[in-house]
């Protein structure tokens, strides 16, 4: 059992004098302390730059919070427009992440001045409202110490006074510093960057990124709804056609450009369904192709809605030899919902009877949640 030290022991080891400290050990000490200042002298600037990323921080979270309740209380935030700039010196929304309790201020640009108090948007990048890349940076040290604990599925929100942005978090990556980003405006992705690793106190050679696709858009303050990617119509390929591969990594077509056509909503064009949509347009056109060439009446009427097989008996026996050109396609949406596609393109057919270069037209209809091929020509061009 602990107990205190009497008086009687306390006053007797008073009366113990220490021998006189040598010269070597006040040398050693001199050197320890010496060793400290110098520590205490590097360590000063770090305590500063925590504590003005702290304070001037939070200064600009909490005037973003006042711009959005101010617009709720001005006639809701569907009243007002969202608006971007890459040289405004005010925060331009809230990236906030609550798997790892983030809320920062986001600032344009990305240098020294505004990673030391926020995260940058990086110039040249889209904003949320746009169909692109968005990419934001701060430092590892400070607001993205803790990117590299996000999931696969983990949602990011991007909050201004006017529209929250929901983001899923889909990749992460390490590259070297400089390494492209690309840009597809055909998707609506963020990306955050930082040093790596994420607790580095120097200067590093690599960079820590995680990507997230853009999943719903919605007002401010209203009740969110469910973070999920418009549904996508399947492909009733049979199992045995399926497995010969119906994407674009076993199937050479050169992609030209994107057309959406119909009232898409700007959710539906700003999330991953375009690109979700066209590889089910894709698919359900390379598994016809297949089916033609391999002379499978069967698996061609699972695919088609009246269309008779020798549409495409050019094919028949034989094969896609080239494309002339490139192969294009057009999403008729409605809302949120793929009602159909076209896909045009001009192809040399070798083999079989028929071989010869055609214009080829696809039609496609979305019924009941699959997406069947209405209408197949082909037209030979000479």
């Amino acid at each position: 059992m602990y107990q205190p030290i009497s008086q009687t022991r306390r006053r007797t080891r008073a009366r113990h004098r220490r021998p006189p400290m040598s010269w070597a050990r006040r040398l050693t000490i001199l050197a320890a302390v010496l060793a400290l200042g110098d520590g205490i002298a590097i360590v000063s600037p770090i305590g500063w730059f925590y504590y003005r990323s702290a304070t001037q921080g939070q200064a600009l979270i909490t005037q973003e919070r006042q711009a959005i309740t101010s617009a709720s209380q001005t006639g809701g935030s569907g009243a007002c427009t969202p608006t971007f700039s890459d040289t405004a010196a005010g925060p331009q929304g809230l990236l906030e992440a609550s798997e790892i309790d983030l809320v920062a201020p986001v600032v344009a640009g990305d240098r020294d001045a505004s990673l030391n108090v926020a995260v940058g948007h990086v110039t040249g990048s889209v904003w949320p409202s746009q169909p692109g890349t968005m990419v934001l940076a701060a430092h590892d040290v400070t607001y993205f110490s803790q990117i590299d604990k996000l999931k696969v599925g983990g949602v990011l929100t991007f909050v201004t006074a006017c529209r929250t942005y929901v983001y899923r978090v889909i990749a992460q990556q390490v590259v070297r510093t400089g390494a492209p980003l690309y840009s597809s405006p055909s998707q609506s992705l963020l990306v955050m960057e930082t040093c790596y690793p994420v607790n580095a106190l120097f200067l590093t050679n690599q960079r820590y990124l995680v990507f997230a696709e853009l999943v719903d858009v919605r007002e401010t303050g209203s009740t969110p709804s469910a973070v999920a990617p418009p549904s996508v119509p399947t492909v009733p390929a049979p199992a045995t056609l399926a497995a010969q591969g119906l994407t674009l990594a076993t199937n050479d077509a050169p992609l030209g450009v994107l057309t959406l056509a119909g009232t898409p909503t700007a959710s539906w064009e700003q999330s991953p369904a375009p690109i979700n949509d066209e590889a089910a347009v894709l698919a359900s056109y390379f598994a016809a192709v297949r089916s033609i060439e391999q002379d499978q009446a069967g698996w061609w009427s699972q695919l088609v809605l009246s269309v008779p097989f020798g549409a495409g008996s050019p094919l028949r026996g034989a094969k896609i030899s080239a494309y002339q050109g490139q192969l294009m396609s057009v999403l008729e949406v409605q809302g949120r919902s793929l009602n159909g596609a076209k896909l045009n393109g001009v192809i040399d057919i070798s083999g079989g009877g028929q071989p010869e270069t055609y214009a080829l037209q696809v039609v496609m209809a979305d019924v009941n949640d699959q997406l069947l091929i209405t209408q197949w020509v082909m037209t030979p061009t000479r």
